[in-house]
Protein backbone atom coordinates (compact mmCIF):
# COMPACT_ATOMS: atom_id res chain seq x y z
CA UNK A 1 0.00 0.00 0.00
CA UNK A 2 1.04 3.87 -0.75
CA UNK A 3 0.28 6.71 1.22
CA UNK A 4 0.98 10.08 -0.92
CA UNK A 5 0.59 12.86 1.73
CA UNK A 6 -0.09 16.74 0.73
CA UNK A 7 1.33 16.11 -3.13
CA UNK A 8 -1.30 19.06 -3.67
CA UNK A 9 -0.92 22.66 -5.87
CA UNK A 10 -0.88 24.52 -2.68
CA UNK A 11 2.87 23.00 -1.70
CA UNK A 12 3.88 22.65 -5.28
CA UNK A 13 7.23 25.20 -4.51
CA UNK A 14 8.10 22.87 -1.38
CA UNK A 15 7.99 19.84 -3.80
CA UNK A 16 8.65 20.52 -7.37
CA UNK A 17 11.62 18.80 -7.95
CA UNK A 18 9.49 15.82 -6.95
CA UNK A 19 6.71 15.21 -9.71
CA UNK A 20 8.46 13.60 -11.99
CA UNK A 21 9.47 10.58 -9.44
CA UNK A 22 5.90 10.78 -8.06
CA UNK A 23 4.62 10.30 -11.43
CA UNK A 24 6.28 7.25 -12.07
CA UNK A 25 5.70 5.76 -8.52
CA UNK A 26 1.78 6.53 -9.30
CA UNK A 27 2.21 4.56 -12.65
CA UNK A 28 4.47 1.74 -10.81
CA UNK A 29 1.33 1.25 -8.55
CA UNK A 30 -1.34 1.15 -11.44
CA UNK A 31 0.30 -1.50 -13.37
CA UNK A 32 0.59 -3.73 -9.94
CA UNK A 33 -2.70 -2.97 -9.31
CA UNK A 34 -1.00 -1.38 -5.76
CA UNK A 35 -3.78 0.54 -3.60
CA UNK A 36 -3.01 4.19 -2.92
CA UNK A 37 -4.25 6.58 -0.64
CA UNK A 38 -3.94 10.18 -2.17
CA UNK A 39 -4.03 12.36 1.13
CA UNK A 40 -4.44 16.27 0.96
CA UNK A 41 -5.63 19.69 2.89
CA UNK A 42 -8.91 20.59 2.04
CA UNK A 43 -8.79 24.57 3.35
CA UNK A 44 -7.85 26.46 0.95
CA UNK A 45 -6.91 29.72 2.37
CA UNK A 46 -6.55 31.58 5.58
CA UNK A 47 -6.18 35.36 5.98
CA UNK A 48 -4.60 34.97 2.78
CA UNK A 49 -2.08 32.14 3.59
CA UNK A 50 -2.95 29.00 0.96
CA UNK A 51 -2.77 26.18 2.97
CA UNK A 52 -4.83 23.40 1.10
CA UNK A 53 -6.62 23.16 -2.29
CA UNK A 54 -10.83 21.50 -2.95
CA UNK A 55 -10.52 18.52 -4.45
CA UNK A 56 -11.53 19.37 -8.11
CA UNK A 57 -8.39 21.63 -8.10
CA UNK A 58 -6.13 18.79 -6.73
CA UNK A 59 -8.03 16.54 -9.42
CA UNK A 60 -6.91 19.15 -11.93
CA UNK A 61 -3.48 19.43 -11.54
CA UNK A 62 -3.31 15.69 -11.32
CA UNK A 63 -3.81 15.81 -14.76
CA UNK A 64 -2.21 18.23 -15.89
CA UNK A 65 1.11 16.71 -14.43
CA UNK A 66 -0.02 13.72 -15.75
CA UNK A 67 -0.36 11.43 -12.47
CA UNK A 68 -2.49 8.35 -11.84
CA UNK A 69 -4.94 9.63 -9.65
CA UNK A 70 -8.25 7.52 -11.18
CA UNK A 71 -7.76 4.85 -9.18
CA UNK A 72 -5.80 6.61 -6.22
CA UNK A 73 -8.47 6.58 -3.05
CA UNK A 74 -8.35 10.80 -2.53
CA UNK A 75 -8.77 11.16 1.22
CA UNK A 76 -9.86 15.33 2.70
CA UNK A 77 -8.35 15.86 5.64
CA UNK A 78 -7.35 19.16 7.91
CA UNK A 79 -4.25 19.42 9.51
CA UNK A 80 -2.43 19.97 12.87
CA UNK A 81 -4.15 18.10 15.68
CA UNK A 82 -0.42 17.00 17.84
CA UNK A 83 1.50 19.47 19.25
CA UNK A 84 4.72 20.15 17.91
CA UNK A 85 6.13 19.13 21.39
CA UNK A 86 4.91 15.72 20.83
CA UNK A 87 6.83 15.15 18.19
CA UNK A 88 10.41 13.65 19.01
CA UNK A 89 12.04 11.60 21.74
CA UNK A 90 9.77 10.62 24.92
CA UNK A 91 7.39 13.36 24.36
CA UNK A 92 6.65 11.14 20.97
CA UNK A 93 6.06 7.96 23.07
CA UNK A 94 3.46 9.77 25.13
CA UNK A 95 1.73 11.58 22.55
CA UNK A 96 1.38 8.30 20.83
CA UNK A 97 -0.08 6.32 24.08
CA UNK A 98 -2.45 9.02 24.18
CA UNK A 99 -3.70 8.56 20.50
CA UNK A 100 -4.18 4.93 21.24
CA UNK A 101 -6.50 6.10 24.29
CA UNK A 102 -8.50 8.33 22.37
CA UNK A 103 -9.14 5.93 19.39
CA UNK A 104 -10.12 2.98 22.41
CA UNK A 105 -12.58 5.22 23.79
CA UNK A 106 -14.03 7.19 20.72
CA UNK A 107 -12.47 10.71 22.47
CA UNK A 108 -11.88 13.89 20.68
CA UNK A 109 -8.95 14.74 22.31
CA UNK A 110 -6.23 14.84 25.27
CA UNK A 111 -8.40 17.28 27.81
CA UNK A 112 -11.51 14.77 27.11
CA UNK A 113 -9.34 12.28 29.01
CA UNK A 114 -9.78 12.63 33.44
CA UNK A 115 -6.71 13.81 35.18
CA UNK A 116 -5.71 11.29 37.14
CA UNK A 117 -5.72 8.72 33.70
CA UNK A 118 -3.27 11.28 31.59
CA UNK A 119 -1.47 11.21 34.53
CA UNK A 120 -1.06 7.60 34.50
CA UNK A 121 -0.57 7.49 30.66
CA UNK A 122 2.63 10.06 31.20
CA UNK A 123 4.01 7.86 33.96
CA UNK A 124 4.04 4.47 32.11
CA UNK A 125 5.39 6.03 28.90
CA UNK A 126 8.34 7.93 30.42
CA UNK A 127 11.28 6.43 32.20
CA UNK A 128 12.13 9.85 34.23
CA UNK A 129 8.12 10.98 35.23
CA UNK A 130 9.79 14.19 37.27
CA UNK A 131 12.20 15.02 34.88
CA UNK A 132 9.69 15.65 32.58
CA UNK A 133 7.31 17.32 34.93
CA UNK A 134 10.29 19.74 35.22
CA UNK A 135 11.51 20.51 32.02
CA UNK A 136 8.30 20.23 30.11
CA UNK A 137 5.65 22.92 31.75
CA UNK A 138 4.25 23.80 28.49
CA UNK A 139 3.94 20.35 27.39
CA UNK A 140 2.02 19.24 30.78
CA UNK A 141 -0.66 22.40 29.91
CA UNK A 142 -1.18 21.64 26.39
CA UNK A 143 -2.00 17.92 27.23
CA UNK A 144 -4.78 19.47 29.48
CA UNK A 145 -6.57 21.80 26.59
CA UNK A 146 -6.78 19.19 23.91
CA UNK A 147 -3.34 19.67 22.24
CA UNK A 148 -3.43 15.76 21.39
CA UNK A 149 -5.99 15.39 19.32
CA UNK A 150 -8.21 13.07 16.52
CA UNK A 151 -8.25 15.09 13.15
CA UNK A 152 -11.88 16.58 13.11
CA UNK A 153 -12.20 16.19 9.99
CA UNK A 154 -10.67 12.94 7.94
CA UNK A 155 -12.73 11.72 4.88
CA UNK A 156 -14.29 7.92 5.97
CA UNK A 157 -13.62 8.66 9.78
CA UNK A 158 -9.47 8.62 11.11
CA UNK A 159 -10.01 5.18 12.81
CA UNK A 160 -12.13 3.26 10.42
CA UNK A 161 -9.43 4.51 7.98
CA UNK A 162 -6.85 2.67 10.06
CA UNK A 163 -8.85 -0.12 10.49
CA UNK A 164 -9.42 -0.73 6.94
CA UNK A 165 -5.04 -0.28 6.43
CA UNK A 166 -4.33 -2.91 8.80
CA UNK A 167 -6.85 -5.40 7.69
CA UNK A 168 -5.57 -4.53 4.07
CA UNK A 169 -1.55 -4.81 4.60
CA UNK A 170 -1.65 -8.34 6.83
CA UNK A 171 1.80 -7.08 8.49
CA UNK A 172 3.43 -5.81 5.78
CA UNK A 173 4.98 -2.17 5.80
CA UNK A 174 2.98 0.54 4.29
CA UNK A 175 4.97 2.48 1.97
CA UNK A 176 4.50 6.41 2.90
CA UNK A 177 5.48 10.16 0.61
CA UNK A 178 5.00 13.44 0.92
CA UNK A 179 5.36 15.91 3.36
CA UNK A 180 5.97 17.88 5.01
CA UNK A 181 8.36 15.99 6.89
CA UNK A 182 7.69 17.31 10.83
CA UNK A 183 4.10 18.17 10.15
CA UNK A 184 1.31 16.24 8.54
CA UNK A 185 3.53 13.51 7.24
CA UNK A 186 4.80 13.10 10.76
CA UNK A 187 0.96 13.30 12.52
CA UNK A 188 0.11 10.33 10.00
CA UNK A 189 3.14 8.54 10.74
CA UNK A 190 1.89 8.80 14.83
CA UNK A 191 -1.36 7.53 13.86
CA UNK A 192 0.09 4.32 11.90
CA UNK A 193 2.11 3.74 15.20
CA UNK A 194 -0.72 4.55 17.80
CA UNK A 195 -2.97 1.96 15.22
CA UNK A 196 0.13 -0.91 15.26
CA UNK A 197 0.51 -0.46 11.56
CA UNK A 198 3.73 -0.98 10.36
CA UNK A 199 5.20 1.90 7.85
CA UNK A 200 8.38 3.16 6.20
CA UNK A 201 9.61 6.09 4.94
CA UNK A 202 10.31 6.41 0.93
CA UNK A 203 12.80 8.98 1.98
CA UNK A 204 13.28 10.32 -1.72
CA UNK A 205 9.71 10.77 -2.05
CA UNK A 206 9.90 13.16 1.35
CA UNK A 207 9.74 16.68 1.13
CA UNK A 208 10.38 19.55 4.22
CA UNK A 209 9.57 23.24 4.63
CA UNK A 210 12.98 24.99 3.61
CA UNK A 211 13.72 25.91 7.45
CA UNK A 212 12.84 22.55 8.55
CA UNK A 213 15.96 20.52 9.40
CA UNK A 214 16.79 16.89 8.70
CA UNK A 215 15.99 16.17 12.23
CA UNK A 216 13.69 18.36 15.03
CA UNK A 217 16.20 20.09 17.33
CA UNK A 218 15.06 19.86 21.00
CA UNK A 219 16.08 22.53 23.04
CA UNK A 220 17.65 21.87 26.71
CA UNK A 221 15.77 23.11 29.08
CA UNK A 222 16.54 24.18 32.73
CA UNK A 223 14.43 22.35 35.43
CA UNK A 224 13.73 23.00 38.54
CA UNK A 225 14.30 20.38 41.67
CA UNK A 226 11.19 20.48 42.82
CA UNK A 227 7.84 19.39 40.77
CA UNK A 228 4.82 21.71 40.86
CA UNK A 229 1.71 20.30 40.99
CA UNK A 230 0.67 18.60 36.97
CA UNK A 231 -3.30 18.57 38.07
CA UNK A 232 -5.14 20.35 41.20
CA UNK A 233 -5.41 18.70 44.22
CA UNK A 234 -9.44 17.79 43.83
CA UNK A 235 -8.83 16.15 40.28
CA UNK A 236 -6.72 13.49 41.62
CA UNK A 237 -8.91 11.03 43.30
CA UNK A 238 -8.37 8.19 44.82
CA UNK A 239 -9.72 5.38 42.93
Amino acid sequence: MLLCIDFQPAYVEAFGDLVVPLRERLRDAAQRDEVVHFIYNDVFSLEGEELGDSLARVQEWGRQESLKLDRARLIQKNFGWVSHLFRAGRERKIAITILRHLMAHGLSNSSEIAAVDLERMVAASHDDFEGFWDCSPDAWEEMRVGAIAMPYLFEGGMVPWLASIKSSVAGEGVEVTGGFRHRCLDELCMMLEAAAIPYYLNEPLIYSLPEESTEPVMQALDCEERSPLLFAASDLLIA
